[in-house]
């Protein structure tokens, strides 16, 4: 895969230059922007991805649906359109989820989260990024990692929270509101 350039922020998220990403993955001060997004399906399923064992960050671990860089100029509402139809095939309506901070050893970045409801369309995985996909419930992801599968957003990503855990937690929430009305 070739080098990108993408656009350098500070610690408020503002752009103040450039860095190409082969810097950025060797200096955590140099700040850059990232996306993530989760799929969820109508059983509440979340689409998780194997990263590819050819990936230089991570290889081999279940992750969120799709992730990438924000390359340099371009919102993060557009990359995470751009990585979803690259590594998964299609596109679907993403709304704006929650942005974190992910400190890793050797990079630092923003993570802008999106969701969006799987469309039922056929998945086509980017074999150079992707191994295979599922859709699993909480309790199958559960069983996937005793089983011995590296799952870890916040081991391996270095973000503060699990944010699939978040979406899971905030569907049960909403759904008990509905219930006790």
């Amino acid at each position: 895969m070739s080098d990108e350039l993408l656009d350098l922020v500070d610690e408020k998220d503002q752009v103040v230059g450039e860095v190409w990403k082969s810097k950025a993955h060797k200096n955590p001060s140099l700040l850059h922007r990232e996306v993530a997004v989760i799929i969820y399906d109508g059983k509440n399923r979340i689409l998780f991805q194997k990263r590819s064992n050819n990936k230089k960050i991570n290889p081999s671990i279940w992750a969120e649906s799709c992730a990438g860089h924000v390359p340099k100029g371009m919102k993060p509402l557009n990359a995470a359109h751009m990585e979803l139809q690259e590594e998964l095939g299609f596109d679907t309506v993403l709304k704006y989820y929650s942005k974190t901070l992910a400190h890793l050893p050797n990079e630092t970045h923003f993570t802008y989260w999106f969701i969006g409801k799987y469309p039922n369309k056929e998945i086509k995985i980017q074999r150079e990024e992707v191994d295979q996909v599922k859709f699993l419930s909480q309790t199958q992801l559960k069983r996937l990692v005793k089983s011995g599968e590296k799952y870890g957003p916040t081991t391996y990503g270095g973000h503060p929270e699990d944010m699939v855990e978040k979406f899971w937690s905030q569907i049960k929430s909403r759904l008990n509101n509905l219930s006790s009305n």
